[in-house]
């Protein structure tokens, strides 16, 4: 038998470091998101979003185990490349469709993108306010690299890094066990160093 929605809802709770407590809240009791995880209970559709909301993942991935939407993952590279292109509305409109994303770090890259572009287009106030909602995000998840990214665009330059700096990040990250950030740096780094 398949992952269950109780099994996905315990392991992101775990992978996250929350107890029953935090992901309950004062929504609805631990003894109920106990019985979720053990598939004893389901939540109604209003705690399933409280329960998503607060493990930071999308509905559709606690009930079917999809995983992040291809669109939306497509949506962040295009406004990445609009980005470096310097345009900065095309930007804005390819990146939509990932801005309200949940995804851990799917999300928090759209908005970060987004809030650099809108410092460039001058809207200084919704730029800087977008980029400081990541900030508990990033620091939850203890990603140093992010945390520079945001201080380096609100400090008013991108973050830039050549191939090595992304291969020796990748390392530290592998070393600690993360391998899905690690993934992403060994990418960088493999395209500088080909480019260079």
């Amino acid at each position: 038998m398949g992952e269950t929605l109780g099994d996905r809802v315990r392991k992101l709770r775990m992978e996250r470091g929350l107890s029953l407590a935090r992901v309950a809240g004062g929504d609805f009791s631990r003894a109920f998101l106990n019985q979720v995880e053990l598939n004893k209970s389901r939540p109604s559709v209003r705690v399933l979003r409280v329960i998503a909301d607060r493990l930071q993942a999308p509905v559709d991935y606690l009930l079917d185990g999809t995983t992040p939407s291809l669109d939306r993952e497509v949506a962040l590279e295009k406004g990445r490349v609009e980005l470096a292109r310097g345009a900065y509305r095309r930007c804005l409109s390819a990146i939509e469709p990932a801005l309200d994303s949940v995804e851990w770090p799917l999300g928090v890259d759209a908005r970060l993108c987004a809030g650099e572009a809108m410092l460039k287009l001058g809207r200084l106030e919704a730029g800087r306010k977008l980029l400081e909602e990541q900030r508990a995000a990033i620091t939850a998840h203890a990603d140093q690299h992010r945390l520079q990214r945001l201080e380096a665009v609100l400090g008013g330059g991108p973050l830039r890094l050549d191939g090595e700096a992304h291969a020796r990040l990748a390392a530290d990250l592998l070393r600690e066990g993360q391998a899905e950030p690690a993934l992403e740096h060994l990418r960088a780094a493999r395209i500088l160093l080909e480019e260079g």
